[in-house]
C-alpha cells in the first residue's frame, strides 16, 4: 500500500513539475455587416415611379430596383414597407385623403427575386384588386434574404383604377418603399 501511495505521489509531483504555458495574441473578433444598396448612383435611394399624368386605366411600370447585399454576412430575411404622404393639387375642389387616393391605384405587378409576392397583399375591401392602400397595410416581412455580395430584383407596376372619378383630379401621393435586411 505504501508503494502505491508513493508511486501516486510521484506521478502527481511529476505532473505538477512538468507544465508549459503558451499564449496567442492578435486574435480579432469582429462583427460582420449587412449593407443593402440599390442600383441608384448613391446606392441608397432611387426614384421608382415618376409620373404626374395618371388617368383612369393608366399603367406605370413595371419599374425595377436591384437590391444588393454589399455586406459580409448573408441576410436571413428582407422586409418591405410602403408608406405614402398626400400631395394634392391646391385647385382641386374635393379633398381626398392619401388613403382614398392610394385605394384607387392598383398594384398589378409585385415581384421579388423573380417570384410574385402579390398574393401577400390582402384584399381588405374585397373588390378583387390589390391596391397601394392594402400594400401599405400588408405584412411584407420575412421574405427570403439576400446572400452576401448577391443581388435580387424588386419589380412593381401600378394602374390607376378605371373607375376613378374626377374628384381625384390633381390628387396625388408620394410613395416611399423601404427595404430592410435582417440577420
Amino acid at each position: 500500500l505504501a508503494v502505491l501511495i508513493l508511486s501516486g505521489m510521484t506521478g502527481i509531483g511529476t505532473w505538477a513539475y512538468f507544465s508549459d504555458f503558451e499564449s496567442a495574441s492578435g486574435n480579432v473578433l469582429a462583427a460582420g455587416t449587412l449593407d443593402l444598396k440599390t442600383n441608384d448612383t448613391d446606392g441608397e435611394s432611387q426614384q421608382f415611379f415618376g409620373t404626374q399624368k395618371m388617368k383612369p386605366g393608366f399603367i406605370v411600370g413595371p419599374e425595377y430596383v436591384v437590391l444588393k447585399n454589399a455586406g459580409s454576412l448573408d441576410a436571413a430575411t428582407l422586409d418591405i414597407d410602403l408608406t405614402y404622404v398626400e400631395n394634392d393639387h391646391p385647385k382641386n375642389p374635393v379633398n381626398k385623403s392619401a388613403d382614398e387616393t392610394a385605394a384607387n391605384i392598383a398594384v398589378t405587378t409585385l415581384n421579388y427575386g423573380g417570384t410574385s409576392i402579390l398574393s401577400l397583399i390582402p384584399d381588405l375591401n374585397a373588390d378583387g384588386i390589390k391596391d397601394l392602400y392594402e400594400m401599405k397595410n400588408a405584412s411584407l416581412n420575412t421574405l427570403a434574404g439576400i446572400d452576401s455580395q448577391s443581388t435580387k430584383t424588386f419589380e412593381m407596376a401600378v394602374q390607376c383604377a378605371a373607375n376613378t372619378t374626377k374628384q381625384f383630379q390633381g390628387d396625388g401621393i408620394t410613395i416611399t418603399i423601404n427595404f430592410t435586411l435582417n440577420q
